[in-house]
């Protein structure tokens, strides 16, 4: 029994569900039918309307909004309301009928038109809708007119003069209910929620419309004076469309048309001085310019004021951002400042907007600016260091994106600058230096005091060893054969071992390196590496080389040093070439081999980065050089440069300097 109440109630509740958007659709009808036959009795209370053809057509306007709103399927609702406007007229009941399918197949057309040119809003909010609603404003009253004027000509009903001005009138009358009604009737919900004061002055907008357009078609017929007079009327166009927009138009453009067609009916007004046939057609081409020119203004202020917002929302994102973002000209004068640049720099946005960059930051850079300005021309982009003032007079370093700003055709108009604040990083930078170069400082002393324990102390025992083993060996005939040959084997041990501690002592610090000078101890350290890893290596330097700082010659040593030692750990090149060269300006360290190179972050299998290439990268560094590693099938090419101009390299000392 549960079960089967349970599926009683499934049953209703689906049945309930079926119901209502069967009711909703009735309901669509209902009020479709009801809109179209209110609105078509009020096209055919127009005092010159002839036969049913009606100069301004509204019921148009509710069937194509209707159509828009709820699809076609509300096709019945349009049908049976422009049946019972005709059939409640004097005409007889096929002329009803063929005007209500005609009437229909012209909405259903519009609707079509309407949603394959735009599939925006509803809301007329720009440009390409309102071309959409003109077009089928233009397009779809000529099925409508076409039926409706043939079938009238065919059941003797006299519209007009002849078929043909029925047409014409037909046509245009429902092209004017499209343009006037559809607006009308879909936009004037977004007058709803005004405040106060636009209240008041929409209100003052349609009063000066009302009143305006009673002088020219009410008693007084201002503009029978001068046909020219009707066009007064054009400025509370305007102003409907720059404040309200397409709402706004919509009522005033309905307001103007409802008493200009009643004034010219009564005979009043600019459209009076022809025949009703010609006044008609002037009044609807009147109507007709004044609605498109008020629709198609308020969709382009619509679209500038959506892009102003859109600009706007994008302006204060780029306020939430850190950094210091700000726009200049070619001029250099500043167009933008964010928040980031005002809380970087100190200044305000309307204290710097309008006037030179220069004048605040006193940008200064290591590249010349021609040269920058050159690849920005160029590549639409440049990224570097740069350092800037404060307000507070401060430096910063900062790091600095720069990219073109172009119009629409691709000519530069000024530049957009991303500025990052690096200063604390940079000491950093700078304090990590200063460490990094008193470790391999103190590494550096470190393998000198070892150097010479190993070739004072050390090799001054194994010495005295051997000369103990010579005094032992010098009593042979006292002892037994094994003695003897353990004496003469020692003393063989020893001098392997005495040799041993000279190398390992002078690879650790050379002594030649303070005693005569770095080429010397270059010399002598090349030819013991070939000796001893079998790999030929050629080096030249250059002649009357003279001397550098101990810093400079102990880094420029270990330079040699690392990369022979990875030539005969990694490359497997069986050969070697050194380059030293000095001038004036730099002194030029180069490497080369013929092995099978290395990766381009200078890191092999087995090699740490930091410990070798990484180390010789620092000490060219803490020197004020650069160093440059190329690598590819043919070998590996390693260039240390160390600027003259840097005290650290070239420290003159009397006898020393060349």
């Amino acid at each position: 029994m549960v079960s089967t109440a349970v599926n009683g109630l499934a049953g209703v509740v689906t049945e309930s569900s079926q119901q209502q958007p069967r009711l909703q659709y009735l309901l669509r009808l209902a009020l479709t039918s009801t809109l179209y036959l209110f609105t078509g009795k009020l096209g055919l209370w127009v005092p010159f309307t002839s036969g049913n053809v009606s100069p301004v057509w509204p019921a148009a306007g509710i069937a194509l909004a209707a159509v828009l709103l709820w699809g076609p399927r509300v096709w019945p609702g349009i049908a049976l309301g422009a049946f019972l406007v005709n059939f409640w007229s004097p005409v007889p009941a096929w002329a009803a009928v063929g005007i209500a399918v005609g009437n229909t197949a012209g909405a259903i057309l519009g609707g079509y038109l309407f949603r394959r040119i735009t599939r925006m809003s509803l809301s007329f909010s720009n440009v390409m809708d309102v071309a959409a609603l003109i077009t089928a404003a233009v397009v779809s009253p000529i099925p409508s007119a076409s039926v409706g004027s043939a079938t009238l000509f065919l059941t003797h009903v006299q519209a007009w003069s002849s078929v043909g001005s029925a047409w014409r009138i037909w046509w245009l009358g429902d092209a004017m209910g499209m343009l006037i009604v559809t607006p009308l009737f879909l936009s004037c919900r977004n007058l709803v929620g005004f405040k106060a004061t636009r209240l008041t002055e929409l209100l003052a907008l349609l009063v000066g419309s009302i009143a305006t357009c009673a002088a020219l078609f009410g008693h007084t017929a201002l503009a029978a004076r001068d046909d020219v007079l009707a066009f007064v009327v054009f400025p509370f166009v305007i102003w409907a469309a720059m404040r309200f927009r397409i709402a706004g138009v919509a009522i005033v453009t309905f307001l103007i048309a409802g008493i200009a067609l009643w004034g010219t009916a009564a005979g009043y007004g600019s459209f009076v001085k022809h025949n009703p046939l010609h006044n008609a057609i002037l009044l609807q081409v009147f109507i007709a310019v004044t609605s498109v020119t008020g629709l198609i203004l308020a969709a382009v202020v619509t679209e500038r004021l959506r892009t102003e917002e859109r600009m706007s929302d994008q302006a204060e994102l780029l306020d939430l951002a850190n950094d210091a973002i700000f726009v200049r000209t070619l001029d250099d004068k500043i167009t933008y400042w964010n928040q980031g640049a005002e809380r970087l720099y100190g200044w305000k946005r309307d204290e710097v907007l309008g006037r030179l960059s220069h004048d605040f930051l006193k940008t200064e850079s290591l590249r010349p600016f021609s040269e920058i300005n050159a690849q920005l021309l160029r590549d639409g982009t440049w990224q570097g260091e740069v350092t800037h003032s404060r307000r507070d007079g401060s430096r910063i370093a900062v790091t600095s994106r720069w990219s073109v700003w172009r119009d629409k055709r691709g000519r530069p108009l000024g530049f957009m600058e991303l500025n990052t604040d690096i200063t604390e990083r940079k000491r950093s930078e700078t304090n990590i230096r200063a460490l990094s170069g008193q470790l391999l400082q103190l590494r550096d002393d470190e393998r000198r005091h070892i150097a010479r324990e190993l070739h004072d102390s050390s090799g001054q025992i194994i010495v005295a060893l051997i000369m103990n083993l010579a005094v032992i060996e010098a009593e042979a005939e006292h002892l037994s054969p094994k003695a003897v040959t353990a004496c003469r084997d020692s003393a063989e041990l020893l001098q392997h071992m005495s040799k041993d501690l000279r190398t390992m002592s002078h690879l650790l610090h050379p002594p030649l390196l303070d005693e005569v000078g770095l080429p010397s101890a270059i010399r002598l350290y090349v030819e013991g590496f070939a000796e001893r890893s079998k790999i030929e290596v050629t080096l030249e330097q250059s002649p009357q080389f003279g001397r550098l700082s101990s810093v400079a010659e102990t880094a420029i040593f270990r330079i040699v040093q690392e990369c022979l030692t990875n030539i005969h750990r990694h490359s497997g090149s069986p050969t070697a070439r050194i380059r030293i060269a000095r001038d004036e300006v730099e002194v030029r360290v180069e490497v080369q081999d013929e092995g099978k190179g290395v990766p381009p972050d200078g890191t092999s299998p087995g090699l740490k980065a930091g410990v070798g290439i990484q180390g010789m990268r620092e000490r060219v560094r803490l020197l004020g050089g650069r160093c440059e590693i190329s690598s590819g099938k043919g070998g590996t090419l390693v260039v240390a440069i160390l600027p003259l101009t840097n005290a650290a390299v070239f420290v003159p000392k009397d006898g020393l300097t060349s």
